[in-house]
């Protein structure tokens, strides 16, 4: 087993959507960038893979938006609501942006292929699998960089900046002693994969019965990703009393669930996604920075939290760059990026909070007044207000010409 050594200007832990675009970003602007990703590839399943509106504005603003769609995708371009099987309303994406009408379905191995192969074209980018962060390396109490554990063995990579863009269960964060401002646990989104009915479409649909809440959703190439909304703590219950109820949920919850539930023996295969947003006191220390999930996970509310991800990383390849040009990568510089985006966070959070108590909620009188609230909301201009606030840009982000790249 060796121990190597490397000097970079910046290394990113996590080579998630945020981290893989900020060290693109980074790289294209000539400073030299290694991106730690602990895992063996970009393998991913049940997140990340609904790309809104303002996702993509931004891949136009530094002209990759082309590039990225022309990879295998479906475009989801309405929602609707149901009580039961009564429809109580739809939107339309067309509402949300005139300009991109559509959230695009894209299957997060193929958007992270896709961006680390752009990426890696680029001389000052290097990406290593297998690399999980053990320690951060400090000069007194600025960190210089990270210490990761690699099949080869230990690589220290000497840093002028750290990110830490390797999400929700970030080691960089508890390394580096980030404290939580606070954290919010609405339930359980219990997810299967089923074949998509041929009348389906490209339709969301958003469903509560008498028993759960349901996300329906197009997944590429033809299957609907279905999440139940379990409200906190139940999940294990659900599971102690056998796969039999539940069962029997799911076959009166809808039709297109029939052969999945019929089939069913026991729950292996659900998988389970925690409801939770959380938000991070401080996300820059001396030489240290924290974006994405590590720094303000969005629950799957909405899901936003990719969009909002990859938005801290655009505004973080500016800050960070010019921190690097100025010599000066302190807490005060770095936590730009906090000063900026802390607005948008901290709505974004108490929005999805307020969908989620009545999506999430096990309480009998909610649950029969939330189609009464669904149905209001539908008819006015509201739902689309929110949208748009939520899931598209409300103008451009300041991106400067060095980030974006040519045709």
């Amino acid at each position: 087993m060796v121990h190597r050594v490397m000097e970079k200007d910046v290394c990113i832990a996590g080579g998630g959507p945020a981290g893989l675009i900020l060290g693109m970003l980074l790289a294209k602007a000539g400073v030299d960038v290694i991106v730690l990703e602990s895992h063996d590839n970009f393998d991913r399943e049940y997140r990340g893979e609904v790309l809104q509106p303002r996702f993509l504005q931004l891949l136009e603003q530094v002209n990759l938006r082309s590039y990225i769609e022309s990879f295998p995708s479906s475009k989801v371009r309405k929602g609707a609501l149901y009580y039961k099987d009564k429809r109580l309303g739809e939107f339309s994406f067309d509402n949300i942006s005139k300009e991109i009408p559509y959230a695009l379905w894209m299957p997060q191995p193929i958007l992270l292929q896709a961006l680390y192969d752009k990426a890696k074209s680029l001389p000052s980018f290097e990406l290593l699998f297998r690399a999980g962060v053990k320690e951060l390396r400090y000069e007194g109490e600025r960190v210089t960089g990270a210490i990761a554990q690699t099949p080869e063995g230990t690589l220290e990579v000497r840093a002028r900046v750290t990110v830490g863009a390797d999400g929700r269960f970030s080691a960089v964060s508890r390394l580096g002693g980030f404290e939580m401002e606070y954290e919010h646990l609405a339930g359980d989104l219990i997810w299967f994969t089923i074949p998509k009915p041929d009348d389906w479409g490209d339709e969301l649909r958003l469903k509560i019965t008498d028993g759960y809440g349901y996300i329906i959703l197009p997944k590429y190439p033809n299957c609907l990703q279905v999440g139940v909304a379990v409200p906190l703590g139940e999940w294990k219950a659900i599971r102690e009393h056998g796969i039999e109820p539940f069962r029997q949920e799911l076959l009166a919850a809808h039709p297109a669930f029939r052969e999945f539930a019929e089939a069913l023996t026991d729950f292996k295969p659900f998988v389970l996604l925690q409801v939770k947003d959380f938000y991070v006191k401080q996300w820059a220390k001396d030489g240290c920075l924290l974006i994405g999930d590590a720094a303000h996970c969005a629950s799957p509310v909405g899901a936003v939290g990719v969009s909002l991800s990859v938005t801290t990383a655009v505004i973080a390849a500016d800050v960070i760059y010019d921190a690097l040009q100025d010599g000066d990568v302190s807490a005060d510089r770095l936590g730009r990026v906090q000063a900026l985006r802390d607005s948008e966070i901290r709505s974004v959070h108490k929005m999805q909070a307020r969908a989620a108590r009545m999506f999430f909620t096990s309480t009998p009188f909610i649950r029969t007044f939330a189609p009464v609230v669904i149905s209001l909301v539908t008819r006015t201009k509201l739902l689309a207000a929110v949208q748009r606030r939520v899931l598209s840009l409300s103008g451009k982000v300041p991106i400067h010409e060095r980030f974006t790249f040519q045709d």
